[in-house]
């Protein structure tokens, strides 16, 4: 689901998987060699610009021209990996690789890796929390991904260990009531969701 307006300017270069929703005002600045790879299940909120290209101020070339001519580039792909949710008015820059179930606060400027299932926020971006814990990561799993497509127990400890010591939980394991598994399976039918397998 695509919402107007969205403006890319190299649509060649970027890939958008099925499930995915971007909402209104979606700028993606990219040349042709600059790839911007969005997987499936990732919400991206309204006004967020997606910008792999940078460059380096070089004597005697004014910035009006830098960029224009592609001197001394320094882009980098953007990845979006599946099932992040990237808020309203965020920036996504040159080196911003989103992982897997990862979530980036309104507002943030992302230039560089985001951790599977991290909450980060602010400019630049910062982790403040995780998303789920790590059983529930594993059960929301088994809902999306195939078996072999799946982050083992051991990865995800080794994941916990290094970035989310100490982080609280963004996320709940409430169950579902009856109306909402109803209206979950209404939109699923709206949206034509293609089911994970």
């Amino acid at each position: 689901m695509i919402a107007q307006p969205f403006r890319v300017e190299s649509p060649q270069s970027v890939f958008i998987e099925e499930n995915t929703r971007i909402r209104i005002g979606i700028n993606i600045i990219n040349a042709p060699t600059e790839k911007v790879i969005i997987k499936k299940y990732t919400a991206i909120g309204p006004g967020t610009s997606i910008i792999p290209g940078n460059h380096t101020s070089t004597v005697g070339v004014p910035h009006f021209l830098l960029g224009l001519a592609h001197i001394n580039d320094k882009s980098k792909d953007i990845i979006v990996e599946e099932d992040c949710w990237v808020g309203t008015n965020v920036t996504l820059l040159a080196g911003a690789h989103l992982g897997r179930g990862c979530v980036v606060a309104s507002g943030c400027i992302v230039s560089k890796p985001v951790p599977p299932y991290a909450v980060v926020v602010g400019t630049p971006q910062k982790i403040i929390a995780k998303k789920f814990d790590i059983d529930d990561i594993i059960e929301h799993e088994k809902v999306l991904y195939k078996h072999e497509e799946r982050m083992t127990r051991e990865e995800l400890e080794a994941l916990f260990a290094e970035h989310f010591v100490d982080k609280k939980t963004f996320g709940t394991n409430k169950p579902l009531t009856e109306e909402e598994l109803q209206r979950i399976q209404e939109t699923k039918e709206w949206t034509q969701f293609v089911e994970p397998f």
